[in-house]
């Protein structure tokens, strides 16, 4: 032991002072000090390279540590006042996370418009979503990470006709970046749903305008009530923009074959024009 005790005082005599000596004012590295209330924290992050200073999220880490440590020296009655340690906010974040695709137009996002922090989907320490609550099983945490805010769109999933997030066929990241924003892609949103929805994807010989321009002018991505995601059921969903010409709906009228078309015929316009998306062989988009 005293031999010990010879060395380390030959060392210092050296000057031989620990390496982190000179660094953040005289401090130890903020993760070790830090680890003895943030135990949990620390060990959290540990495992992350490029998260093992706790200075480089929390700005006023050395400074929280200083009054922290100044406290437990203090009388009782003269304790200086705690300071908070920062929380990180996304400029801290992309100070790293800023040359890749994922994250380098994340101040044009949507979220970043609505001051949506990185804290507040990543989680400070651990992840936000620790486990799934019923109905988001197979939905997946990115899922239910994001119907923890968007409460509004996770009702709709519950509607009669949805696409199939809490069955586990789809994810919210397939048609949204959560990173970016609709207005930095040049495609529109008909070119992202006919991603998948290739049998209805154009060009055709004779276009529906509205099915071209956006899908989301008669379907609502998320859930309706109504069949095949539409907004409104037949006929209401078509008479927003068509008007019934007597000549041909009318009830006293005749079909294109002689027949007469029925009150019934109309209450779905797609029994007869069942090319709703276009068509390459009739301009009525009947077929």
């Amino acid at each position: 032991m005293k031999r010990l005790i010879g060395v380390v005082a030959i060392m210092l005599g050296l000057g031989f002072a620990p390496a982190w000596a000179g660094s953040h004012g005289g401090q130890p590295p903020v993760g070790a000090q830090c680890l003895d209330c943030h135990e949990a924290e620390v060990k959290s992050h540990g495992k992350h390279a490029y998260h093992g200073d706790c200075v480089s999220c929390h700005t006023s880490a050395v400074d929280h540590a200083k009054a922290e440590t100044a406290k437990e020296s203090a009388p009782k009655g003269s304790r200086p006042e705690s300071i908070n340690a920062g929380l990180p906010k996304s400029e801290q974040c992309l100070s790293c996370h800023k040359n890749d695709a994922k994250h380098m137009n994340f101040a044009f996002s949507d979220h970043a418009k609505a001051n949506v922090q990185c804290r507040d989907c990543h989680g400070s320490h651990t992840p936000k979503i620790k486990s799934l609550t019923a109905g988001m099983q197979k939905a997946g945490k990115d899922a239910a990470l994001c119907v923890s805010c968007h409460k509004d769109v996770q009702a709709k999933f519950n509607l009669r006709s949805h696409h199939p997030l809490r069955e586990g066929g789809v994810s919210c990241k397939d048609c949204h970046d959560p990173h970016g924003g609709k207005q930095l892609t040049l495609a529109g949103k008909t070119t992202q749903c006919t991603q998948c929805h290739q049998n209805v994807r154009g060009p055709h010989a004779f276009e529906h305008a509205p099915a071209v321009e956006d899908c989301a002018t008669c379907h609502n991505p998320h859930g309706t009530p109504n069949p095949k995601l539409l907004n409104l059921a037949q006929p209401m969903l078509c008479l927003q923009c068509h008007s019934v010409p007597g000549n041909r709906h009318g009830n006293t009228g005749l079909g294109t074959n002689g027949q007469t078309i029925s009150a019934t015929a109309l209450r779905n316009c797609s029994s007869c024009h069942n090319a709703p998306h276009g068509s390459h062989m009739d301009q009525h988009l009947r077929f």
